[in-house]
């Protein structure tokens, strides 16, 4: 019986703080939001394409592919880390001493580590290529280069 007040708590638990995260992730389109990498206040994922004539280029595919990076690494990720970091956290706490559990707690704690370090370390591995072979091109501007200004041709 007390492993299923343990599983009932865990999950109340889970479900609990994921309601409380959730708010964040669904806004379709915030009217005051400023996008974390480009500093824009449009935070839509798919880019509009009327400013283009209607049709979608090359630029906006580029602007798609920045707008979901940073999607996921800034609205996605956190979220998603704390709730396995809570999840991780239980599980150590109802280990009842059972070292398969402390265990199976502390490598979800490595992984969640892990996986922020890889997505927040490989913008910066692609922003310190990109200046460092970037200086070598006559005309092109390393600080904005993840922006992309799509015009009308």
């Amino acid at each position: 019986m007390s492993k299923v007040k343990n599983k009932l708590f865990l999950i109340i638990l889970i479900v609990g703080f994921f309601s409380l995260l959730l708010p964040s992730l669904v806004f379709a389109q915030v009217p005051e939001c400023r996008n974390a990498m480009t500093g824009f206040n449009n935070c839509r994922i798919v880019p509009v394409c009327t400013d283009t004539g209607g049709s979608c280029g090359l630029c906006d595919f580029f602007s798609l592919i920045v707008n979901i990076y940073v999607f996921i690494a800034f609205r996605l990720a956190p979220p998603v880390a704390g709730i396995f970091i809570v999840f991780a956290g239980a599980l150590f706490l109802f280990s009842g001493g059972s070292e398969e559990r402390i265990g199976q707690a502390k490598k979800i704690f490595i992984n969640i580590i892990i996986g922020l370090v890889f997505i927040y370390a490989s913008y910066l591995i692609v922003n310190s290529i990109i200046q460092i072979i970037g200086k070598s091109v006559d005309g092109f501007n390393t600080s904005t280069w993840f922006t992309f200004t799509c015009t009308k041709s």
